[in-house]
């Protein structure tokens, strides 16, 4: 049952809405019974804190009085004083007003209740009191300190009676060498309770006395002792209490993410099947085949369907990123995610009402405004609310990214479920199981990327007869582990323990099946070892980076030269290490910059600055490849929702974040010329391992070297009698172990083995000249792309300010379809028909891996040594149209997609 603790305020999730209603009284109760048993003692039985806390409120209301009736601010501050007094040491607090000195290297003093330190050290919890002279209740962080609350007969500095509380314990008392963990602020009317932790994101929690005394409600007078209690916050010894809840709240949000993957794989299958209903039922299409390409199309397609549903959740449920207008009436109540989750539950009595299509229209149009922006329309007589969107230049919202879904219905009844599994937790066990609602508020970055990432690896299939789900024998079935399906009639030679049963409507249990036909999206057999598709736990990100960012970051390098850090992640998923990375360093940046200006950012200007960094870390430094072209799409959009700040644009990531295989290519490594044409002591070049150029060793040739006279450029060129090793051969190609499938076909292996004899023979003195022509000519190429990229980066690069930085004279910032364009333009030469230095040097190392892998079926079709260096010299020293790229050889052996990435 939820429980509404009215006078408590949560300000911007310092809980997560849903753990203090549904889940924070349980983690209490063991505080509060507690409190029970203490009172057992007969000798001197004493209140509980929540019983005396109920006590005040008589007290309360009569201090109030006093206060409005007095006038003279020294006996208004006498009276808080003593109003303080009461309630502090109703929470177990000793009341010590004194002037409380600060290590700041100042002699400042502020005004202070007590303070609560551990062992003659610092104080670890900080008790203040904000006066309030005009009585209104104003918000004490807007409040300043007031010269009747000091102590003793020294004036306090006038700097500090003029800024306010919130400026105090931002620069004051969080910016000392040794700051408190906790402060509270007591006003008149309300406690803040803040942590230092948190107070950069302007997290804190209120409470507000005329509500908590006015009701005396036992729920919220026990959560307003177990939250403000000294010994929940500073206890004498053991583990704090709002640690424990603090630890509590976040594996809750990782339940809640959990949640999050059992709805999403769930909505996928409901999408997948409404779309083969509409084509089938509405469009009356003949669909032949249900194959599996059909399947992966329609799977790929829900899932990036269910993604853009995920991102407009995030993004609404934090407002103060400045992206969704949820100030807008006519967005919150038109438009938005928020407004049609309120219709999760709604009965859908009528036919017309569950076959509709107002869901489906309602969340195509917040796609539209998504992909394509929108500045209001025009500004008329009674456009009084409107609203305009920043237009998200991202691959997941580009229309061609759900073609086959684009072209289908999906009804209110299918949407309004998926609505309500995105929109509310899992019931817990048993028939009472309770539901509560997500907050995604509370969920962070690597959290959704947990969501995001766990179902990469997951496929849809359709169903070519009646299917049994069956298990291990003891296992409990689970929707998000390996799936096994058997046919109708193979289900009777499994045991009662082998087989899955769920229960119907009526919660009559039967064997659980799925339909001819049916459209299932599950990880199936070893699909998960296959893609090496696994998310890595937040904790464990967060250790590497640091400890990876401790060996780059010296005590004396300056923060400017943070800013030039690049961040590679080779199997980014998510990109949960880039993330992570990008928090680290932002923060690392800050603190450093801040040190070396001898000056702190305000409290309230903190969080956007941070932003800022993070912001300008992600557009310019962080770089990832992933096998999975989804992967791109999901890091895209991680990395954006984490930098986000209001006014920021979308971070451009063409150059940045690509689709590959980072454990397989070609690199800048060579092997010396007289290793490939004799037998020397040591053996020929592929018993060892290339040498890597390092880039110190390239000589720069100037204006008077091969690539510059012949392209106009100086160029790099590496170290003399050297061949790249993606030149050569090698007895690892086409070398495959598997002893099953060479009893299947021995000719075949037989063929490439004697491929793979007479292709690696020690090269002639004749072949090692060309190869090292060839090799100055893969100088001069790359030396081009890497001024061509350079040139592009300057294109479209933007001039992105951040703190402690001097920003450029003239701001520049370009549209990310203009950025698109350079990219085409540039190295991927679309507007040019002669190809650029990146596609030829781009098909020779393709052309060097297909050997590699060359599959067993094609044996025939593997080249001569002759036939190789022929077409690798005609690609890197002759006329070759980017056309002819596209379709040439490899694209005639993997297929047009193999050549297009």
């Amino acid at each position: 049952m939820s429980t509404s603790y009215i006078g408590i305020q949560n300000e911007n999730e310092f809980y997560s809405h849903h753990y203090l209603s549904e889940v924070f009284a349980g983690d209490i109760k063991e505080t509060t019974s507690r409190w029970r048993e203490s009172q057992t003692d007969d000798s001197e039985k004493q209140d509980s804190p929540d019983q005396s806390l109920r006590k005040l409120s008589r007290p309360y209301r009569q201090f109030r009085q006093n206060f409005r009736l007095e006038r003279r601010h020294k006996e208004r501050v006498e009276l808080q004083r003593e109003w303080f007094r009461q309630i502090l040491v109703a929470l177990g607090y000793e009341f010590k007003p004194h002037n409380h000195a600060l290590d700041n290297g100042s002699k400042d003093e502020i005004p202070a209740l007590c303070a609560v330190g551990g062992q003659g050290g610092p104080a670890h919890l900080l008790v203040l009191g904000a006066f309030d002279p005009t009585g209104e209740d104003e918000d004490p962080l807007s409040l300043r300190p007031h010269p009747a609350q000091f102590h003793g007969e020294t004036p306090p500095a006038q700097e500090l009676l003029k800024e306010t509380w919130e400026q105090v314990i931002t620069r004051r008392v969080f910016g000392q060498d040794h700051p408190p963990r906790w402060v509270l602020l007591l006003a008149p009317g309300q406690v803040l309770l803040i942590e230092r932790g948190k107070w950069a994101h302007n997290r804190l929690l209120r409470f507000v006395f005329d509500e908590i005394f006015g009701r005396n409600e036992a729920p919220t007078l026990q959560a307003t002792a177990a939250l403000l209690h000294r010994e929940s916050l500073a206890p004498q010894d053991g583990l704090c209490l709002l640690d424990s809840l603090d630890e509590n709240s976040h594996k809750h949000a990782f339940a809640v993410s959990k949640d999050l993957k059992y709805a999403l794989r769930e909505s996928i299958e409901l999408i997948g099947n409404e779309a083969i209903h509409y084509l089938r039922e509405v469009r009356k299409e003949r669909i032949y085949q249900l194959d599996e390409k059909l399947a992966g199309e329609l799977g790929l397609e829900a899932l990036r369907y269910m993604y853009r549903l995920l991102f407009l959740f995030y993004i609404e449920a934090r407002p103060e990123l400045g992206y969704a207008p949820l100030k807008s009436e006519a967005y919150r109540k038109g438009y938005s995610l928020e407004h049609l989750r309120e219709l999760e539950l709604v009965r859908l009595d009528s036919e017309e009402s569950r076959n509709g299509y107002y869901l489906h229209h309602s969340i195509q149009t917040l796609f539209r405004l998504i992909s394509e922006g929108f500045d209001g329309g025009e500004q008329g007589l009674f456009q009084t609310n409107a609203f305009q969107i920043n237009k998200l230049d991202s691959a997941l919202f580009r229309g061609r990214a759900t073609p086959l879904l684009d072209g289908v219905k999906l009804r209110n009844k299918v949407l309004q479920r998926v609505l309500e599994l995105m929109s509310l937790t899992r019931p817990a066990k048993g028939r009472r199981g309770r539901r509560g609602r997500i907050s995604y508020s509370q969920l962070g970055i690597n959290q959704l990327g947990s969501v995001y990432e766990a179902l990469l690896s997951y496929r849809g299939f359709f169903a070519e007869e009646e299917l049994y789900e069956v298990k291990r024998p003891g296992q409990e079935p689970d929707e998000l582990d390996h799936a096994w399906f058997v046919p109708a009639s193979e289900i009777s030679r499994y045991r009662e323990n082998e087989r899955v049963y769920t229960r119907d409507e009526n919660r009559n249990r039967r064997l659980k099946t799925h339909p001819r036909g049916k459209f299932i999206y599950r990880l199936a057999g070893r699909d998960r070892e296959k893609s090496a598709s696994y998310y890595t736990p937040e904790s464990l990100t967060r250790c590497v980076v640091k400890y990876a960012l401790k060996e780059l970051i010296t005590d004396d390098m300056p923060a400017r030269d943070m800013l030039d850090l690049t961040i590679c992640e080779p199997a980014m998923g998510s990109a949960a290490f880039l993330t992570e990375a990008v928090n680290q360093l932002a923060e690392k940046y800050l603190e450093r910059r801040q040190r070396e200006r001898g000056m702190r950012i305000p409290h309230a200007e903190f969080a956007d600055e941070l932003q800022k960094v993070k912001h300008f870390i992600a557009d310019r430094n962080v770089y990832g490849v992933d096998l999975n072209p989804v992967a791109g799409e999901l890091g895209e959009i991680s990395l954006w929702l984490n930098c986000i700040y209001k006014d920021s644009r979308v971070p451009w990531f063409g150059y940045q974040l690509v689709c590959g295989n980072s454990l397989v290519g070609a690199r800048r490594q060579v092997y010396a010329t007289s290793s490939i044409t004799k037998q020397p002591k040591e053996g020929l070049w592929f018993n060892h391992a290339p040498v890597r150029v390092e880039p110190s060793q390239f000589v720069d040739v100037g204006k008077k070297g091969a690539a510059s006279q012949a392209e106009g450029t100086a160029g790099l060129k590496r170290p003399e009698n050297t061949v790249y090793h993606f030149l050569l051969p090698d007895p690892g190609m086409a070398n495959y172990k598997n002893k099953a499938a060479k009893a299947l076909e021995p000719e075949k292996f037989k063929e490439i083995a004697d491929w793979r004899r007479e292709f690696c023979k020690p090269l002639s003195e004749q072949e090692a000249s060309a190869l090292e022509k060839l090799s100055d000519r893969i100088d001069d190429l790359w030396s081009l792309h890497s001024e061509q990229l350079a040139r592009d980066h300057r294109e479209t690069e933007d001039s992105l300010p951040v703190w402690g930085q001097k920003g450029a004279a003239k701001p520049r910032l370009t549209s990310n379809e203009w950025k698109d364009r350079i990219r085409k333009q540039g190295i991927f030469s679309e507007s040019d028909n002669t190809a650029s230095p990146f596609r030829r040097l781009k098909l020779v190392k393709d052309y060097w891996c297909a050997l590699w892998f060359w599959p067993i079926d094609k044996a025939h079709l593997l080249p001569s040594r002759k036939k190789f260096l022929d077409e690798i010299s005609l690609v890197l020293t002759g006329t070759v149209t980017r056309h002819e790229i596209d379709q040439g050889g490899i694209a005639d052996l993997f297929g047009e997609e193999y050549a297009a990435r």
